[in-house]
């Protein structure tokens, strides 16, 4: 679909019977007729009549117009034309989901700031909206939230979105009733809802374990129940973890041997690990039972990880949808844990790139595992994962460990990978002084055009140059 680039701007026409001004070449480019159109913008929709006129980039529309439509002036946005519906549409205004913010501070989302700053400068058309749930209002369809205009963050109030990022950092609160109707409000409105939910890992597993395609990577996995469920993995696996279904961040791990004088229960941290030791299974199921307090927890296979020093790699992938809706590898890295537990960078863990610490790492007794054959792995499971899970995703943060015999293991699966240390860091300017813009990373790249895409904004296909053209026909005749 074509669209073009266009600024608006909020002029009352000189000619009464006409709304909106384009520059000529937009109206040739896309094939707009001089005559009573619908303009949208969001949710928000008015008729008005089109004229072209001689200016370059700049939609002039008239003021009453900009007001009822909510559409922000100065501002780049693109433009397409739909002829079918007579239907002139801006866009993309793409809202984001946070749990809270604060306008009158100098980082309104707190850590989660930067990648928030990071997203809105890198988008070079279109709107991007930060909204809590209490911010719509659905009897107007209007957003009250903030958006990004000069290096700070301003209150507007705007049409819906045209899709609507999940960044809500509570599990508890987005499985409320309240954040059920909400999002059940935008399906009705037809406004996607990506990321739409966080992961629970048995609820993981259980999409997995039947695909042929993804059997091969899941480590044995049961929901703990009772005695008797950590007495079968034990009896199979001389060693095996426990995790809370819903947990993240390495929160909540232990990992359980077995020996021949009884049982260890061993905990993360900076020093290595903390270890309890028990003589009878039901001492140690005891406190098991004391440390989780009722919360859900799995049971997983203990796995011989390649790592350093007797501590654990694991290689977090970040998978995402692009411009044309398809799957892609965003970033990859190593994370090499400081315990014998987890390698989680929370929990004191080291980030290295991918490819070095499959070359640091060991044993590796069946020849090296490429960083190519991580990627492939984790869009395999992505594809799965979108087939097989309700909802609508878009990204996930795919851990995936490597044993000593060379197998790739799925270990975890994040629909919202954290984003609050990551973002790149501008350096201080003096006063007065504009610092350097940095190039946005490919995760905010990836997302921003998806988000087009999914507002009717695809980014078009390069063509081939007519020199590219010609050197592929001379190696053809070769």
């Amino acid at each position: 679909m074509l669209y073009v680039r266009t600024t608006v701007r909020a002029l009352e026409p000189k000619s009464a019977d006409t709304d909106l001004y384009l520059p000529r070449s937009v109206c040739s480019r896309l094939h707009i007729p001089q005559a009573t159109l619908t303009f949208q913008f969001g949710s928000k929709q008015v008729t008005g009549r089109v004229k072209g006129y001689g200016q370059k980039d700049i939609a002039v529309l008239r003021p009453s117009l900009v007001y009822a439509l909510r559409i922000p002036t100065d501002v780049p946005l693109l433009l397409r034309y739909e002829a079918s519906q007579q239907r002139l549409v801006f866009g993309p205004l793409i809202g984001i989901l946070v749990s809270r913010y604060s306008q009158s501070s100098p980082t309104p989302f707190g850590t989660f700031t930067p990648f928030l700053n990071e997203i809105a400068d890198a988008c070079r058309g279109g709107v991007v909206c930060a909204l809590r749930l209490q911010d719509v209002n659905w009897d107007t369809e209007t957003v009250h939230g903030l958006i990004r205009q000069n290096g700070a963050w301003h209150a507007a109030t705007l049409p819906l979105p045209q899709c609507i990022y999940n960044r809500l950092i509570s599990r508890k609160s987005e499985k409320s009733d309240q954040v059920h109707s909400w999002v059940e409000r935008c399906k009705e409105r037809f406004i996607p809802f990506f990321n739409e939910q966080f992961l629970n890992k048995w609820h993981v597993h259980q999409a997995l374990q039947n695909e042929p395609d993804a059997a091969n990577h899941l480590p044995k996995t049961i929901r703990y129940h009772g005695h008797h469920d950590l007495k079968e993995m034990l009896a199979a696996y001389r060693s095996v973890y426990a995790k809370p279904a819903s947990g993240s961040m390495g929160r909540g791990i232990y990992l359980i041997r077995a020996g021949s004088s009884g049982y260890q229960l061993i905990r993360p941290s900076a020093g290595g690990g903390v270890i309890q030791r028990f003589r009878s299974l039901k001492a140690l199921h005891g406190e098991l039972q004391k440390r989780i307090k009722g919360t859900p927890y799995i049971l997983q296979q203990g796995l011989k990880l390649i790592g350093v020093n007797g501590n654990p790699a694991d290689f977090r992938v970040l998978v995402q949808k692009g411009k044309r809706g398809e799957w892609a590898v965003s970033s990859m890295v190593a994370r090499l844990g400081r315990n014998m537990v987890v390698s989680n960078i929370a929990r004191g863990g080291t980030m290295v790139s991918a490819s070095q610490a499959l070359r640091i790492c060991g044993p590796m007794l069946s020849g090296p595992v490429s960083a190519e054959a991580l990627k492939k792995v984790s869009l395999r499971l992505a594809r799965l994962l979108e087939k097989t899970l309700q909802g609508h995703y878009a990204e996930f943060g795919i851990d995936l460990g490597v044993d000593i015999h060379g197998r790739i293991w799925l270990l975890e699966v994040n629909s919202k990978p954290s984003k609050a240390n990551s973002a790149v860091q501008q350096p201080s300017a003096a006063a007065g002084v504009t610092p350097p813009r940095r190039r946005p990373r490919p995760s905010v790249v990836r997302m921003l055009d998806y988000a087009a895409y999914l507002s009717g904004f695809p980014i078009p296909l390069k063509r081939k140059s007519a020199s590219a053209k010609a050197n592929k026909r001379k190696r053809k005749r070769r």
